[in-house]
Order: structure tokens, then sequence, then C-alpha cells
């Protein structure tokens, strides 16, 4: 069925529950897909059923649906169109082995930062547990300050008054006015700083990747477990704004 805007009502549907899986960080009930859709109990095992046939969605034995891999291999795909990627992969690797921290690229999708490539230092015994596909809170990472910046001043009031700032640790950016007061100090120095924001032992420093119109289309971040006294910040920040700044040269040279 098509309504009055011309969109087809159950595509539609199979966006919003797609959407809906994607934005949580838990597996979930039928009951509690079919409520949260505001749909039959029955059309949303319709869905499901369509979409686990098609490796979109996976069912665990407590019969808990999430989101399947075959999604975020889509997603790669049509990011490899601009060979983003790729492009970063060599200066990640260069970054990552130089500072012994782990080096993630990411993107922002809606209110979570959505991370798209990561390159640990093999020779740490220390691991973080991120992976690529992982989604997380963008007010409480570096990666989500520099993605969140560049939005155009009215998407980034609207994003401001719609994101919940919830706190994950002590020292997480818990209100819309002071992110915003976050955001106006790394304008000024060209990076941003997750201070154990996200994660109590976790120190992030993040900055823009930018194509060739000079839009952010992504964000490089470090990600420290061990401490960070304030000299060594400002070097591993200069590396950060250094290796985004090749890869930004790449993809503007590729044509991306």
């Amino acid at each position: 069925m098509v309504s009055s805007d011309g969109l087809v009502r159950s595509v539609d549907r199979v966006v919003s529950l797609l959407e809906l899986l994607g934005s949580r960080r838990t597996p979930m009930r039928l009951i509690e897909i079919a409520q949260a859709l505001e749909i039959p109990k029955s059309t949303a095992h319709g869905l499901l059923q369509t979409l686990m046939a098609k490796d979109l969605v996976v069912r665990d034995e407590a019969q808990r649906y999430r989101i399947g891999i075959r999604l975020f291999s889509l997603a790669a795909a049509a990011l490899d169109m601009i060979d983003l990627r790729d492009l970063a992969r060599a200066p990640m690797e260069d970054l990552s082995g130089t500072t012994g921290c782990t080096c993630n690229l990411a993107v922002l999708d809606g209110h979570q930062v959505l991370y798209i490539e990561k390159v640990e230092d093999r020779t740490s015994a220390l691991r973080l547990v991120t992976q690529i596909g992982t989604r997380l809170p963008a007010h409480a990472t570096a990666l989500g300050k520099v993605l969140v910046a560049a939005l155009p001043d009215p998407e980034l009031r609207g994003w401001l008054a719609d994101h919940e700032f919830v706190r994950l640790t002590p020292r997480t950016i818990a209100d819309a006015d002071a992110f915003a007061r976050e955001l106006g100090k790394q304008a000024e120095v060209g990076y941003a700083i997750d201070n154990h924001e996200f994660h109590s032992a976790v120190t992030g420093i993040a900055a823009p990747v930018r194509d060739h119109t000079g839009a952010t289309i992504a964000a490089l971040s470090l990600s420290c477990l061990e401490p960070v006294d304030d000299h060594e910040l400002e070097g591993l920040a200069a590396s950060v704004v250094a290796a985004a700044g090749a890869i930004s040269v790449a993809l503007r040279s590729s044509g991306g």
C-alpha cells in the first residue's frame, strides 16, 4: 500500500524496524519490537521472518532479535565506493604503531557514532572492546564531538535539543549547554578530547577527516588505555590531526 506522501507502508515499517534494532545495544524480544513500532505482533513477526531469511536480522537462543552482520557488509560496500577505509588504513596503522594506542575511524549515525575501521597496536597487552560496526553515544566520545560539531547550525541545534545526554561516567557531559560549550572549545584547537567520559579508563582524541569540499565526512581518533598527562595529550593530538589531514589529502586526491 502506498500512502498519500508516496511511501510504501511495508518498506517504511522495515526501515523503522531496522533503525530500532540498530539503535539498541541489546537484542529485543518480539513483543518489545511490536510495542516500540506500534504495530500488531503478527505484523512484526512477519517482518522479522522476512529479514531473517535475508540475513539482515538474526535471532538468538533466547528468541531475541538483533541486526545481522549482512547489514554492515552492505554499509561497508557503500563506504568502499569512496575508498575511505582503504585510504585511511595506512595512516591509521602508522598512528597506532607510533603511539601504542588504538586508532578508530567513525561516521555519525543519528545520535551515535558508527565505527567503520579500527587498528590496534599489536604489541600492547591491552585491548579495547570496540569493533567495526560498534555504535556509541556521540556525546560521550571524542569522535562524536568532532562529527556533531560539523553539523550545519540548524541541524546542530536540533541535534542538541533531541539528544539524550546519558551520564556514563562521572566525567560525561550530561546536558546540551555544556556540550555546546565543549564544541566551541574544540573549534579553537582543531581536535576533540574524551576525558574518561565514555569509560573511566579510556582517553580519546579525535580530529576531522574532510572531503574535497572541506566538509567533515568522518572522524579519526586514538583511544588510549594508559594514563595520559597534559604534555603527552598535546603530542598525541598533533599526531591525530596530522593523520586525519593525511587521509583528507588522500581522499581529495582520489576524487572522493
